[in-house]
């Protein structure tokens, strides 16, 4: 058994690991054959962590990934804090029933209402019942209906006599029905699951979506707080940020199974927020207007600000003021349009008039400002903006402008105390002791975070050139290449600096102080042809509001002339908010003509001092180096292959490490696709890595294309290793949520055996697939403040695999990088297949080894690195579009546009440059 996690250090123990019932999956005593449960021995001069063994979950089970098959050892053994409390079941039996309205679909607002007044009609039925929002409706009780169903009829807004409905709708009837389901819960299965004694069925599911509904009823009901998928905000201590826009505050609360207990997930969380108030004035704020500048919203509006601020509002609920009521109807807005009350007509009772004129005779309202545009509400329907509020509680859904992502990132980001402090104070106000909802199902969610069994992994050791191998100080993260040269260095024949600045602002001094820093800085690492005779660079100024385009094959051609041959590496200067000309100076590049480029911001180069601005320090430019050097074919490190298990190094056992992501468009855009990208090793110590790109249906994560393209990942490893083929291939897919994995199994990863059998393999090589999760809500802290790091989070080497883990299946969580800012998020690692049998100190091991060679900084990453660079690879697919063409990779279009044309983006997609597919074009 694992050892035991307490209480917050009171010394409770919980029910620890699953009771066994059976060895592991491939071998007796749950150990793989490798000597019983332990999984492999300790790690190097750690020892194993004491008692960390255990036994696999029984053997009959069935599992989405593959059973655990032991837990590792290898580390010191630690102890951390976590956001997670134990949830104690004393359920009774649960009842499961469809809630539906007959006569159409409603939204969840309108349900919930439906939901609340019914409960207020029958309180001594549904008094503590929890519903969803959408079917499902969960209760301790079974409800006295005849043959298992009941209709109910529901008035909404029942307005005093003669008055107006406190809604602001006209009362309307609703038929409700609720229909018993087949199943009836009994919380045995959870007990049984959590244990490791029975599969994932249904009745589990059921059980943890009662759980999980009744835990939201109560902060549900607070009218202070506005739901959020799985959470609430609350708009205490909210700031505006500008745009229209503020930042809220936040709990994140989830339900979930353990090995041997449910536990509550509790978090903070920041969400993007709408401000309420005055159309006109949001609207001004959001166009960058003056206050109370309202003759900028006269009609006609420039067309693209009303696109802009059309596509800014598209179904934000707004009520109206110009009749008096508690509250006005709440309507979504669907366009701006063109025109104004003033010059708007419609024809009503056979008579032509203007809006304004309607308001003034039927409501006795004058405009103030008939001229300014009008909102469009639904079919034929406008209102004056003079008259629209916006109501409060509503999130921005779309991703935020690039302007305020600081703000963002300095709003959410929170000390590892502070965050633990706001957590607990969050559980206080989430209400988990006073909810009657959890009582009714028998849950009691205790008051202290669950402190449990960690192992502090030492990180590989690094090696430089000439095989000299460096230390990193464990639980650091971080290192100084000193003196050290890069592994292989790349090398340059001819190059030259574009500036996109004005001749006379970079005058030749200023040019030659940024040629010497940069070469000298490139010549110290190793990197060949920056400096000595013959190697200085051409020099061309580009204009930044002209096409790139011309200002790149100025450079080219001057070289040629100078140089006898194009030049294998541009340097560009760009200034600050220079996208398109970053995409343009990429496409050019990584996809037309395999010339490797690196872009500098015009204001990093200097630094202001105290006697003005001078040229930034030899470590900006050591880090330029880092990814300078692997653009021309170099490596910068490698991990000491004795560090890796014998995974890594050897030549005849060669191992392919793979790394594959999708990233889709943000949420309110239609017509952008998603992009893929797969990346894979080609050398024999996982540190160069090639990749390949796609552009997909639009939000589809699983990769339509994985055959072909793990076909040029295998055939550029042939390549480099002349003609050999790997014996292993280990895949960290990235960005795979759990509901997700019986699809990735189904479609992925026979694609992968699909693509091997496209070569000459003596055998197929054995597969290991790991998924990489990020978007999840687990967070550790140190036990004692002596135990983190300098941040105050925990060291960067932290494993937990024991105690918070899957009761079942085969993950872990890493914490693999050193805190800069924040709390750091530990990665979450489930494996879903592995016919390589590594044991967990293994598998373990080896991927914070791979956090190590991330080529652009000398920090371990928390992710590692070939599914970090498919990370990137993802983010810079938008610059395989043609700069102009017919589709940018940029595009994006508002459902309110409807002004985009109807084309396929994956038509205009491009592959990168031969040239480019053989190197690390993306870093």
């Amino acid at each position: 058994m694992p050892p035991k996690e307490t209480q917050g250090g009171r010394g409770r123990g919980g029910r620890g690991g699953p009771r066994g019932g059976g060895g592991g999956e491939r071998g007796g005593g749950g150990g793989r054959g490798r000597g019983g449960g332990g999984g492999g021995g300790g790690g190097r001069g750690g020892g194993p962590a004491s008692g960390a063994g255990g036994s696999a979950p029984a053997g009959h089970l069935e599992t989405v990934g593959i059973k655990r098959p032991s837990y590792g050892r290898a580390g010191n053994a630690i102890r951390v804090r976590t956001n997670l409390f134990e949830m104690k079941l004393d359920s009774p039996i649960i009842h499961h029933y469809d809630a539906i309205v007959p006569d159409k679909v409603l939204p969840i607002r309108l349900m919930r209402e439906l939901y609340q007044a019914l409960k207020a009609q029958h309180p001594q039925v549904f008094g503590t019942s929890a519903y969803d929002g959408r079917k499902n409706l969960y209760s301790a009780i079974k409800f006295p209906f005849e043959n298992d169903s009941q209709e109910y009829q529901i008035t909404l807004d029942t307005p005093p006599a003669g008055g107006v409905a406190p809604g602001g709708r006209e009362p309307k009837m609703w038929r409700i029905r609720l229909t018993k389901t087949h199943q009836e819960i009994n919380p045995e299965v959870l007990r049984l699951y959590v244990e490791g004694q029975q599969s994932h069925s249904p009745d589990v599911t059921v059980a943890i979506n009662a759980l999980n509904v009744a835990a939201q009823m109560l902060p549900g009901d607070n009218p202070k707080f506005t739901p959020y998928g799985k959470s609430v905000l609350i708009p205490d201590g909210s700031i505006n940020i500008g745009r229209g826009l503020a930042l809220w505050r936040g709990y994140f609360q989830s339900i979930r199974p353990t090995i041997g207990k449910m536990v509550a997930n509790v978090d903070i969380t920041t969400a993007l927020m709408h401000k309420p108030g005055s159309l006109m004035d949001i609207m001004l704020e959001f166009l960058g207007k003056p206050p109370k500048a309202y003759q900028a919203l006269d009609a006609p509006m420039n067309d693209a600000e009303r696109r802009s601020v059309t596509k800014f509002l598209f179904r934000l609920r707004i009520t109206t003021t110009h009749i008096a009521r508690p509250a006005g109807k709440s309507r979504g807005i669907v366009s701006i349009k063109p025109t104004s009350a003033a010059t708007t007509k419609f024809v009503r009772e056979g008579k032509t008039e203007t809006i304004q004129q309607y308001f003034e005779s039927t409501y006795r309202k004058k405009l103030k400002y008939p001229k300014a545009v009008l909102v469009e509400i639904g079919p034929e329907t406008w209102l004056p903006i003079e008259i629209c509020e916006i109501i409060p509680g509503q999130p921005r859904r779309a991703q935020p402008p690039s302007d305020l992502t600081k703000a963002m990132v300095e709003f959410a980001t929170k000390k590892p105390a502070e965050r633990l402090a706001d957590i607990r104070l969050g559980l206080q106000r989430l209400g988990y002791g006073q909810s009657g909802y959890l009582r009714a199902l028998g849950a009691q969610v205790l008051e202290t975070e669950l402190v449990v069994p960690a192992r502090l992994l030492l990180p590989p050791k690094l090696v430089y050139s000439g095989n000299k191998t460096m230390s990193v100080v464990p639980g650091t993260g971080q290192w100084n290449i000193g003196n050290n040269k890069f592994y292989t260095s790349g090398q340059v024949k001819g190059w030259g600096i574009l500036i996109f600045a004005r001749p006379d602002s970079w005058p030749q001094p200023k040019v030659m102080e940024v040629t010497n820093a940069f070469s000298r800085a490139c010549s110290i690492a190793g990197i060949t042809g920056f400096s000595g005779q013959g190697n200085d660079p051409v020099v061309e100024y580009g204009n930044p509001q002209r096409p790139a385009l011309q200002s790149l094959q100025s450079l080219g051609i001057q070289h040629k002339k100078l140089k006898g041959a194009l030049p294998q590496f541009v340097l560009v200067v760009i200034p600050p908010n220079s996208t398109d000309l970053y995409t343009q100076i990429k496409h050019f590049g990584d996809v037309k003509h395999g010339i490797a480029t690196q872009c500098v911001l015009e204001t990093k180069l200097y630094k202001r001092g105290p006697q003005g601005y001078s040229i930034n320090g030899a470590q900006y430019f050591n880090n330029v180096a880092l990814k300078v050097n692997v653009k021309l074919g170099g490596i910068n490190v490698v991990p000491n292959k004795m560090d890796t298990h014998g995974l890594l190094g050897d030549n005849t056992n060669l191992t392919l490490v793979m790394g594959a992501d999708a990233a889709h468009p943000p949420p309110g855009t239609e017509g952008r696709p998603s992009y893929t990208a797969v990346i894979g090793s080609v050398d024999n110590l996982a540190s160069k890595y090639v990749a390949t790109s796609r552009a997909q249906q639009s939000k589809r994560e699983i990769i339509e294309d994985m055959q072909e393209m793990t076909e040029e990942i295998i055939k550029q490893f042939q390549r480099v290793n002349q003609g050999k083929l790997p014996k292993k291939i280990i895949m960290y897919r990235d960005g795979v949520s759990e509901g997700q994995f019986q699809q990735v199994i189904d479609l992925e990863i026979p694609k992968i055996h699909d693509a091997c059998k496209k070569f000459n393999f003596t055998e197929r090589p054995k597969l290991t697939f790991i998924v990489v999760g990020k978007r999840h809500h687990n967070r550790f802290f140190p036990e004692t403040a002596s135990g983190g790091d300098r941040s105050g989070n925990c060291l960067a080497g932290t494993v937990i695999d024991q105690a918070i883990t899957h009761p079942v299946e085969y993950d872990w969580y890493l914490l693999s990088h050193a805190g800069l800012l924040g709390t750091s998020r530990p990665a979450h690692y489930s494996v879903l297949v592995d016919e390589n049998n590594m044991s967990p100190d293994v598998l373990q091991q080896f991927t914070y080894a791979l956090c190590h060679v991330y080529a652009r900084c000398t920090r371990s990453v928390s992710i590692p690195a070939p599914t970090y660079y498919a990370d990137i690879v993802c983010e810079r697919s938008a610059n395989h579009y043609e700069p102009g063409g017919a589709y940018r990779g940029d595009d994006s279009s508002s459902q309110a546009s409807g002004s985009r044309p109807n084309v396929d983006a994956r038509d205009y997609f491009q592959q990168a440059n031969e040239l480019s597919k053989t190197r690390m074009y993306f870093c």
